[in-house]
């Protein structure tokens, strides 16, 4: 058996020598609210290690993952996983233990996605937009025994955060680095792979309904972090599902410019492993990177959020002589899709478009086909993956089926098993009969498609008239002063809210109210729902996944006036 050599992997080297101690706290499916087994039926029977070895023995010597320099085999993949694995066990990492990766989109995410699976441990995605702050309240909340991130990010200095973490989180274990050269008392990803290299993990009994990955909702705080359990059969069910309503093919490329420690990022990757397709790693996002990883791994399906297919767009707009992407399937969703960027995306790239509503909770929730009317990804999210069901519900939760706006309640086998350690807050999002409530508002289409009306949180209340900010938003994205833009309710001592448009522009560019009601006039919009207010910023803050953080620019704002 090979021993691990502490110079190999250790931070700490009074640390290297523990292992992990088997904790009361450790996640297993008796922290289930919402149980697996009542639904299983309707379920796959899938873990990621039978998925992944098909497409292993499937595709063998054949290409799997393109990083932009080199190209990796389905056999590559394997090999890294089987050894990263065996480290982990070597660890005393076990069946519900958590390791945490703070990783952009990377081979060594890849690798440890499955190697995790392997062990039977539960893998802990964090965005890398993740402050101090956000890192340390969910790794205590998870009791993550292993906290796996790149030694520096852009400007950001990770391994000296790591080290603060490691010394301070009684669960925290073990830290190990990526993009690294290696130094004394450091351990790094690279040099445990060129050690264990050939080396295979003891057998683990696994069974679908276990845990699988733990996921921070989008509507977490710092205060009190709502974390998702996903089990192995839930969120891969999910993927299969997505992969038959969507056509998705064995010869396909498919490059994310989401990250994969978000569940549309994460989707890419299982449904590369479920088609048996092929992948290219796009590290962050950067329209220039993107354009030169598209041509070169020849991407047929692209995964991106609109404000990257913004910037897509525009690019191609303002450069035509950009050679043409190979894409015949743009995958976009997390926000609102505007139908002049539907049309926009169809114009510059040839290729069709899908647009997906989900959650933390759900995974995909609902989407449009690839056979549908072209209006449809301009009008709609879509219908629901095949075995889950929506609703449109009042106040008094009686379905609205007359294509009035109302709350969005969504029920599938496959969405996630409660909140970790907080069965009050499951009890409060889920009814007694399953359904979950989205906090999304939402109505139904003449044709059965789901339109997204926004959040509950968006609506504006001007005087007794209602009116959702979304719907202002999606009529100014086409303008191409605009980078970023929200519109937010201000108070108003006469008429309770107004609308107030903040925003931040492109370089060069310049605007004024006057033109932007002019912009909403021309377009129809009803005058009471036009900004009344304009405050430009340098940037406006966002979400990991690219949102406007919307509760911390009212914040911003509230401060700003206060001075």
């Amino acid at each position: 058996m090979t021993k691990i050599q502490p110079h190999a992997i250790t931070v700490y080297k009074y640390r290297i020598f523990t292992t992990i101690v088997r904790r009361t706290t450790m996640i297993t499916t008796q922290d289930y609210f919402i149980h697996p087994e009542e639904r299983a039926a309707s379920l796959k029977g899938y873990t990621l290690p039978a998925i992944f070895n098909e497409a292993v023995t499937t595709g063998g010597e054949g290409p799997a993952v393109f990083d932009g320099t080199r190209l990796r085999s389905w056999h590559d993949w394997s090999h890294d996983a089987f050894a990263l694995a065996r480290v982990l066990q070597e660890l005393g990492v076990s069946k519900g233990d958590v390791v945490a990766l703070h990783l952009p989109n990377s081979w060594e995410y890849l690798t440890l996605h499955v190697a995790i699976a392997l062990t039977g441990a539960i893998m802990f995605p964090l965005h890398m937009a993740y402050g101090e702050l956000e890192l340390r309240v969910l790794l205590e909340r998870a009791s993550a025994s292993i906290l796996v991130l790149p030694a520096s990010h852009g400007q950001r200095d990770l391994l000296t955060l790591g080290e603060r973490l490691l010394t301070t989180l009684p669960s925290l274990q073990h830290l190990f680095v990526t993009n690294s050269q290696a130094h004394s008392g450091i351990g790094t990803i690279e040099a445990l792979l060129q050690q264990y290299a050939g080396a295979s993990p003891q057998p683990v009994s696994l069974s679908p309904t276990d845990p699988f990955v733990l996921l921070p909702s989008s509507g977490t705080t710092s205060l009190r972090p709502k974390i998702c359990i996903h089990s192995h059969d839930g969120l891969l069910s999910n993927a299969a599902a997505v992969a038959s309503d969507g056509n998705a093919r064995a010869e396909d490329t498919i490059i994310s410019a989401s990250p994969f420690t978000h569940l549309f990022g994460l989707l890419s990757i299982h449904l590369s492993i479920l088609s048996h397709g092929r992948q290219a790693l796009l590290p962050g996002w950067g329209t220039e990177r993107f354009f030169e990883l598209a041509h070169q791994s020849k991407a047929t399906v692209a995964f991106a959020v609109p404000a990257q297919l913004r910037d897509v767009c525009l690019h191609l707009d303002t450069q035509p002589e950009t050679p043409r992407l190979h894409l015949r399937e743009v995958r976009t969703g997390g926000a609102k899709v505007p139908s002049s960027l539907v049309a926009d995306i169809r114009r510059t790239l040839g290729a069709g478009v899908i647009v997906q509503w989900g959650m933390s909770e759900v995974g995909a929730g609902t989407f449009t086909r690839p056979d549908d009317p072209p209006e449809a990804a301009s009008t709609s999210i879509g219908r629901p993956v095949t075995g889950a069901e929506v609703r449109i519900v009042n106040e008094n939760m009686h379905d609205i089926t007359n294509g009035e706006t109302g709350n969005l309640l969504y029920r599938s086998p496959s969405m996630f098993c409660g909140y970790l350690k907080d069965e009050r807050l499951t009890r409060e999002a889920i009814t007694t009969d399953g359904w979950l409530r989205t906090g999304d508002l939402a109505s139904f289409n003449t044709d059965g498609t789901v339109a997204f009306e926004g959040r509950r949180t968006e609506l504006i209340n001007r005087g007794g008239l209602k009116f959702s900010a979304v719907e202002v938003e999606s009529l100014l994205v086409d303008l191409v002063q605009l980078n970023q833009l929200a519109i937010i309710a201000r108070p108003d001592e006469r008429l309770g809210e107004r609308s107030c448009l903040v925003a931040s522009l492109r370089s060069g560019y310049s605007i004024t109210l006057a033109e932007i009601t002019t912009h909403l006039a021309a377009k129809g919009l009803a005058k009471y729902k036009w900004p009344e207010e304009l405050l430009l910023l340098n940037e406006l803050p966002a979400t990991p996944t690219g949102k406007i953080a919307r509760v911390r620019l009212m914040d911003l704002l509230q401060v700003e006036d206060q001075k």
